[in-house]
């Protein structure tokens, strides 16, 4: 319950700021998470962009101010975050469907965006695979790229791409034949993006390389690679067996929407792992604390 009260207290946020300045940074610290799980988990709950909300939710609010006030349409697009009227024309037009000039003079059907508001539901349409794991520490290693938060979900399929043709998953899969621990096969990371630094973010494409366990070899890098080490956590391991992308998204959306709401669980502030190995097995692993020890 905290966890949907907090999700609500960021569209609050946003609500009360459509005409300042909206901090992705705040909204990170209200929900308690980083920007880019954030992003992500805005996105399957409401079947939306956190971006694109803001900016409907933005020319929904411009349309009031444009045919209900005498503000000049500058006023009114500096108001809502644009740099020029000719930009605010354009977005307006392509959200409305009419220009602000004719919205303001003539009657015209005008599009509305409603503020959104996040409630606990219960579906129980499908199963979800699942364990609750207590894990020891441990490290992976792997590529590591540093790319902008906000164009994280266009870059990272590209990511991928390109390491199976300039040779990295060779590498990664050398690595693997020597150390074959859990969370296995490939993994997919997305590190950083918290507030205060939340402009770019780390993603690896890894595989897990020592866990802390006395009958756990520690297997060395290859030379380039990067190294990440998580702690010892409690985390929450989902199936997403079956084709990609849609395996895995569908786990995202069953889990911020039904799982965790329901779960007495909350995010740990860890980064989220995609374990994807042979045969189109997956899983996806997500750090938790129970809801009263966080």
């Amino acid at each position: 319950m905290d966890w949907i009260k907090r999700i609500n207290s960021t569209v609050d946020y946003i609500e009360e700021n459509l005409d300042k300045e909206i901090s992705y940074e705040k909204i990170s610290k209200i929900a308690g998470c980083s920007v880019y799980n954030f992003q992500r988990m805005f996105s399957y709950i409401a079947d939306k962009s956190l971006s694109e909300y803001i900016r409907s939710r933005r020319l929904t609010m411009a349309a009031f101010d444009v045919i209900n006030s005498k503000e000049k349409i500058i006023d009114i697009a500096m108001k809502y975050g644009y740099e020029s009227q000719d930009s605010f024309t354009r977005a307006f037009k392509n959200f409305h469907g009419v220009l602000p000039s004719k919205a303001r003079k003539d009657i015209v059907k005008l599009k509305s965006c409603p503020k959104i508001s996040f409630q606990i539901t219960i579906k129980g349409e499908a199963y979800m695979n699942y364990q609750i794991e207590q894990w020891p520490s441990f490290t992976v290693s792997g590529f590591k790229h540093r790319i902008k938060t906000n164009e994280a979900f266009s870059f990272i399929p590209q990511i991928w791409d390109t390491a199976w043709k300039d040779g990295a998953m060779e590498q990664l899969m050398g690595l693997f034949t020597q150390a074959d621990y859990r969370p296995a096969g490939f993994l997919g990371i997305s590190a950083g993006g918290k507030w205060g630094e939340s402009e770019k973010m780390d993603y690896y494409i890894a595989v897990t390389r020592y866990v802390d366990d006395p009958q756990c070899k520690r297997v060395k890098p290859l030379e380039g690679m990067s190294t990440f080490e998580f702690p010892k956590a409690t985390w929450a391991i989902f199936e997403a067996n079956g084709e990609l992308p849609d395996a895995v998204q569908q786990v995202y959306k069953k889990f911020y929407t039904e799982w965790l709401p329901n779960s007495g669980y909350e995010l740990d502030d860890l980064p989220v792992i995609e374990s994807y190995m042979q045969d189109n097995r997956q899983e996806v692993w997500i750090a938790v604390v129970k809801a009263n020890d966080k």
